[in-house]
């Protein structure tokens, strides 16, 4: 028992703040009994609320009181019972602060913190798994505090941030004396207040005892009474005081006593008891049962019987002797004393029943007639170790195996086909040609495990694909390529006969056609060199233009022109250009542009330079002239063309010099 130590132990609940846990008990003196019990709420005594019970001597209340009606703040319950000659108890009375409600589900806690004596600030906080109810167990570290009277204070926290109320427990720290090992040496206890007559019960010295006694107390009166315990250790020390309520019930007398339950043990081996209900209660028992006694050596043994009647008084303890045959069963455990790679030393217990002479198989070629042998095992893998215990005096005997890991080097010999080469799984080898090798890993105990290997080396397949393709090519590996490419390789899993894999390299050629065309003007010119040609006309679906194979072609009317053509043994075709053919006539000294042509409705005409004075007629394919514009000292006109679809023509004139260019309006 050290002084250095507070232990406690404390059980909380979350509850709804519209709830309020009301746990008390009530206990009345002998020969009464409680009937009700009411309580209320402030001074609101009217609206008390009555609860009839069965009538009993004691009462524990633990329940759940709605407060929802009542106001937020401070608040006072009041609480009293009544007994069976219509008196009441004193009025108990508690005050608890009812908080505001805020949404939630069911309330958990979250969190406690305690603090000793005043010392809030320096408060250890435990954060916990979020639960309705807690039991805290904890041992508190104190040696750091004065000797002394001190006070432990405890709160805990649920999910909305609301704390408990502070439950606060004295205790006194003694001062501590240098020891070792501290003992329990002895322990008394005593009833009430009657500390002068405490019974006095040493024992041998203990770091822990467990105390089991049956005490008397059939002189004391009938009622309640308190059972008084503490403890003492080697240096004089005491526990603190344990203390529990009892009640003695009044002793009737039977004339229709009857046997409703027994227990026995054998020898003095009570830690063993066995109970016994009887279903139907008898006024004499004839006891004839089956005891297991198989795990009980041969030989004479006590039995002992206690019996209980229907008032749960247990009669006096009546023993017997009994004689236990021999049965051997074989049983064993152990221990491994020492492991290593080379070799496992380990220490067997004999747990066996009735053996007298003992045969050790340790399944590696060696035996043993020892009850606990020790052994050394040199082989790893499993050992069967069988145990045959045998009774000399009737011959009978029991055999147990147990299957024991023995861990330590192994070997292993596998054969293994690869392709092209091999590489030893400890990585520090590669093999190209087949043979038996050897090699030599760490096994998943630590030690070596040493590896013969009958290696097959077979060899891959290699072979080049050479293709030649226009533009573009796709390949087996499912990759498109528009470029050359003799880097490219694609490898056939399982390919060869000897199912290695076969590798493919790609040896790619693509040849291009260059469709490009240059437009000049109403000409038209293909870019390729090198070349064969054949002029399209695309309006009339790619008919060929008959005689028109050369590099430049000049159309006799409007419309839309390409030009097939072959080129690096690959034939392609270009886009379609629209070519207009619309300048009539041109005697000025500069070119004319007239853009856009065809146009939706403006067009813009440049006249290469500035004229003093220009003027631009417009007539329709009826030669009947529509507009009339003038322009002076100009190098361009604007014009708007607001009539219909159609072909115009417009007349430019500067003195002696004229052209003529046909508009498409579309």
């Amino acid at each position: 028992m050290s002084n250095l130590n507070y232990f406690f132990s404390t059980k909380f609940k979350a509850l709804s703040v519209f709830s309020f846990l009301l746990t008390m008990s009530i206990i009345l003196p002998a020969q009464q009994n409680i009937v009700e019990y009411e309580y209320w709420f402030n001074n609101d005594f009217n609206n008390r609320t009555i609860t009839a019970i069965t009538p009993v001597s004691q009462y524990h209340l633990d329940t759940i009181i709605s407060v929802s009606t009542l106001p937020n703040g401070i608040n006072v319950i009041n609480f009293r019972a009544k007994d069976s000659q219509g008196k009441y108890s004193v009025i108990t009375s508690q005050i608890f602060y009812k908080k505001e409600l805020t949404n939630s589900g069911t309330n958990h806690l979250v969190s406690y913190e305690y603090w000793f004596d005043d010392d809030f600030q320096n408060r250890t906080l435990v954060n916990i798994t979020p639960t309705e109810q807690t039991t805290v167990l904890a041992q508190l570290d104190v040696s750091t505090m004065s000797n002394g009277m001190h006070l432990l204070n405890f709160r805990a926290k649920d999910e909305r941030g609301y704390y408990s109320s502070i439950a606060s427990q004295l205790f006194y720290k003694k001062e501590i004396t240098n020891s070792g090992t501290n003992h329990i040496v002895s322990y008394e206890y005593w009833f009430d207040d009657d500390f002068q007559n405490r019974t006095l019960v040493n024992i041998t010295p203990t770091e822990q005892a467990t105390v089991l006694a049956q005490l008397d107390v059939s002189t004391m009166s009938n009622g309640m009474h308190l059972f008084n315990f503490r403890a003492k250790d080697e240096r004089g020390y005491y526990s603190s005081i344990v203390s529990q309520l009892f009640y003695k019930k009044q002793l009737y007398s039977y004339t229709d006593n009857k046997i409703i339950a027994y227990k026995y043990w054998l020898d003095d081996d009570y830690n063993n008891v066995t109970f016994v209900n009887i279903a139907t209660p008898v006024d004499n028992l004839h006891l004839i049962s089956l005891f297991d006694m198989t795990r009980i050596p041969k030989g004479i043994h006590t039995i002992n019987f206690q019996f209980k009647d229907d008032a749960n008084f247990w009669s006096v303890i009546s023993t017997d002797t009994i004689e236990k045959i021999s049965l051997p069963i074989a049983d064993f455990t152990y221990e491994v004393l020492l492991s290593n790679c080379d070799s496992t030393v380990i220490a067997f217990t004999d747990n066996s029943i009735d053996g007298d002479v003992y045969l050790w198989d340790f399944a590696d070629g060696t035996t043993d007639t020892l009850a606990n042998p020790t052994h050394t095992f040199y082989n790893s893998g499993l050992h069967a170790v069988s145990l045959t215990v045998k009774d000399t005096i009737t011959l009978a005997d029991s055999t147990k195996q147990m299957d024991i890991l023995i861990t330590g080097h192994t070997e292993n010999l596998f054969a293994v086909t690869s392709c092209d080469s091999y590489t030893s799984p400890s990585g520090n080898y590669t093999y190209t040609t087949s043979g038996v090798y050897y090699d030599t890993i760490p096994n998943h105990w630590g030690c070596d495990s040493l590896l013969t290997i009958d290696l097959t080396i077979n060899y891959s397949k290699t072979g080049t694909d050479v293709i030649t393709a226009c533009d573009s090519y796709t390949w087996i590996d499912g990759n498109t390529y528009t470029e050359s490419n003799n880097t490219a390789y694609y490898t056939i899993p399982g390919g060869a006969a000897n199912g290695c894999d076969s590798t493919v390299y790609l040896n790619l050629t693509i040849n291009t056609v260059d469709v490009t065309v240059t437009q000049n003007e109403e000409s038209l010119t293909a870019n390729a060199l090198d070349a064969t040609y054949q002029w399209l006309s695309c309006d009339e679906g790619n008919v060929p233009l008959s005689g028109e194979t050369g590099q430049t072609f000049t159309p006799a009317q409007n419309g839309n022109y390409a030009v097939l053509v072959t080129q690096n043994g690959c034939t392609d075709t270009s886009s379609c250009y629209y070519v207009i053919v619309n300048l009539v006539e041109n005697n000025f000294a500069t070119t004319i542009w007239v853009i856009p042509n065809p146009t939706s409705g403006n067009v813009v005409v440049d006249l290469g330079g500035v004229y003093p004075a220009i003027s631009v007629s417009i007539t329709d394919q009826s030669g009947r002239n529509i507009r009339n514009i003038r322009g002076e000292n100009v190098d361009r006109i604007e014009i708007y063309l607001n009539e219909p679809k159609g072909i115009y023509l417009l007349t430019i004139q500067d003195g002696k010099q004229r052209a003529t260019v046909r508009i498409v309006k579309y």
